[in-house]
């Protein structure tokens, strides 16, 4: 794998972060990141993505993760700034400007629309990690024990998040 520019790493995650509903956007920027550009392996993207949902704030913080396997500090940097720093603009423009439009029909319109989406998006997601991250059919059980669990029952999702962690490092997954 070759070290991209900075700029391209910066121009790639304004376009991630632009597509991004609620960070929903898993299965494009694994697409791109992996499968058509080869800048980071399916491990990286995945353990990428685990140490975001680990870190306190957005999940895909993982971008900084991406960035550096990328390019360094550098590569960090860019994506970082890439991948937050347009939406945090238009976000603030449009809450600025969100009271004037709120009453209108098309914003009822438009919120509805995109639940559907987001849940499409959101499947997409998941079916990207699980094909990177379940390997076996031991990895498979643990995956869908760990969802039956916060599913069925009131365990905090940390302590399943943690047990599944250890079972499999045990397991040698």
């Amino acid at each position: 794998m070759s070290e991209p520019a900075l700029s391209s790493i910066f121009l790639e995650f304004v376009r991630l972060g632009l597509l991004s509903f609620g960070g929903t956007n898993l299965a494009e920027m694994e697409r791109v990141l992996v499968r058509e550009r080869g800048w980071i392996s399916a491990q990286t993207f995945a353990n990428g993505f685990a140490l975001g949902q680990l870190m306190p704030g957005p999940n895909l913080l993982a971008v900084l993760h991406y960035g550096a396997a990328m390019a360094g500090w550098g590569g960090a940097a860019a994506a970082l700034l890439g991948f937050f720093g347009p939406t945090a603009g238009l976000g603030t423009a449009l809450a600025l400007g969100w009271g004037r439009l709120r009453d209108g029909r098309w914003s009822e319109v438009v919120r509805a629309a995109l639940i559907p989406f987001g849940a499409g998006v959101a499947l997409a997601g998941l079916l990207v990690l699980a094909r990177i991250s379940v390997q076996s059919w031991v990895g498979a059980v643990i995956a869908l024990v760990s969802f039956g669990l916060l599913q069925r029952t009131r365990l905090n999702a940390a302590v399943v998040v943690l047990a599944a962690a250890g079972l499999g490092a045990w397991l040698g997954l």
